[in-house]
């Protein structure tokens, strides 16, 4: 069957994929990132942080699979040719960014998860001493860089493209 729009579970997941990805990263760098692991103040919000990076894991499992059962429109003219073929990498590398991101999150939670057990403990004075963290950080800042990749692709689109890459991820009709 051909449709012109993805899975409404495709959609509703994209955008709250989407935000709850945002905030995370900005969650992590402005709030996270500026308290000092000396703070026990910082449990709560971190906390937070991880409790919403295993409901990225989950939300992402649960959109691959969908994605696996469902039609999809096929790709238009534009991203058939040049720098449109890069669309389906992208898209790969942009899903296992995500997955390695808050997988490292979380694994670096499982093992700080101790120091919860206690009211009053702190944090270490500094989580470099987690490679897990380390790839964490790395991996939140590729994720950053293919979010503005990809939404700049979507502008170029939308723009420059011969679909309406919108109406794609948008709520409606799924077939014309």
């Amino acid at each position: 069957m051909t449709v012109t729009r993805y899975h409404p579970v495709l959609v509703a997941l994209h955008w709250l994929l989407a935000i709850m990805i945002g905030f995370q990263l900005g969650f992590g760098y402005f709030t996270i990132g500026k308290l000092a692991n000396s703070d026990p103040a910082k449990l709560q919000p971190l906390s937070l942080h991880m409790g919403l990076g295993t409901a990225i894991i989950v939300l992402m499992a649960i959109r691959l699979i969908t994605r696996y059962f469902t039609s999809h429109p096929d790709p238009s003219a534009s991203q058939r040719q040049g720098v449109g073929r890069l669309r389906t990498p992208i898209h790969r590398l942009l899903y296992l960014v995500i997955f390695v991101t808050a997988l490292s999150g979380w694994f670096t939670g499982f093992l700080i998860a101790h120091l919860y057990e206690t009211p009053g403990n702190t944090l270490p004075a500094d989580f470099a001493q987690y490679p897990s963290r380390v790839i964490h950080v790395w991996m939140a800042l590729v994720l950053l860089l293919l979010i503005v990749l990809h939404i700049c692709a979507a502008i170029k689109e939308m723009t420059m493209g011969d679909v309406q890459i919108l109406g794609r991820v948008g709520f409606g009709k799924r077939k014309d």
